[in-house]
């Protein structure tokens, strides 16, 4: 049977889908992140992800949606890594933000608003015109993704358990998540491990447990969905698009967050279309694939 893999490769987890012609699934399998920049283990799960969807006929294409595939030596060597692994097949690398389009839209026309480990805005219109804005990687940006609303709860506990900030139940329902003493105790789980650290994930879930009781969450949420919605405008301005799609997990794990960037945008763009994706970025990758064999999104 003719068939394409799409792998969606994020920051916290690695899907792949085998699809026919008709874009049925046949097969899926889900593994660790291989953000190609900030995993070390990248191109391993990369490998068991594809062996798990492939069988003794290889696939007409597999695209590989992933984080770090601007950078070009990165990308030089994830192509020639899949030219090895799957010889003769045809092969499609992109950013993941590009996935997350194609699974909100199958035409792949629209500004897609990604809140998930990382955050980005990614726009693309009918003559293939192309536009982004932040997703720069968790030390120099992805404002409003799950992973710097964690640091910016981390920061606030900080300040103040030192008394240099408002008080906030965050100080308390951080150590709470971890399951340690104290904001102190925190710490190991903060540094000096791969990203995106326990610490900081834990506080994100603790932002969400604590939000319809702590003002200081409330704002940092509010401030998240700010930065979300400037970067969706950005990109659908100098595209001349309508159509923003909301994908990523960190929305479905705090509504708070989606409803603050649905009134946010709204303020900013109120002629904008806003919808929410319903379908997995990996879905998208699969309908490159499909194009890139057939011609079809699948």
């Amino acid at each position: 049977m003719s068939y394409v893999v799409g792998i969606d490769a994020g920051g916290s987890r690695t899907r792949a889908l085998a699809v026919d012609r008709e874009g049925r699934s046949l097969r899926t399998h889900d593994t660790a992140g291989a953000n190609l920049l900030a995993s070390a283990d990248a191109l391993a799960h990369l490998r068991e992800a594809i062996g798990a969807v492939t069988n003794a006929n290889a696939p007409e294409a597999v695209a590989l949606c992933a984080a770090g595939t601007e950078d070009e030596p990165t990308r030089a060597r994830v192509v020639g890594f899949l030219a090895q692994l799957l010889p003769g097949v045809r092969v499609v690398v992109a950013h993941d933000a590009v996935a997350a389009l194609y699974a909100a839209t199958p035409g792949g026309i629209g500004v897609v608003l990604i809140s998930g480990t990382g955050a980005i805005a990614y726009g693309r219109d009918a003559a293939g015109r192309e536009a982004r804005a932040s997703g720069w990687g968790h030390l120099i940006g992805d404002e409003g993704s799950a992973t710097w609303l964690g640091l910016e709860a981390l920061r606030a506990a900080a300040r103040g358990a030192d008394g240099r900030g408002e008080a906030t139940l965050l100080r308390d329902a951080i150590p709470a998540e971890l399951r340690v003493s104290g904001l102190r105790a925190a710490l190991p789980q903060l540094y000096g491990v791969p990203h995106p650290a326990p610490a900081v994930l834990a506080a994100f879930r603790a932002l969400g447990a604590v939000l319809d009781r702590d003002e200081v969450a409330r704002r940092l949420v509010a401030a998240g969905a700010e930065e979300l919605a400037r970067a969706a405008r950005v990109v659908a301005e100098r595209l001349a698009l309508d159509d923003i799609f909301l994908s990523g997990g960190a929305f479905e794990a705090l509504p708070r967050l989606e409803q603050d960037t649905r009134a946010r945008l709204a303020a900013v763009m109120p002629g904008a279309r806003v919808a929410r994706s319903t379908s997995e970025p990996v879905r998208g990758a699969a309908r490159i694939a499909a194009l890139a064999a057939w011609g079809a999104t699948g």
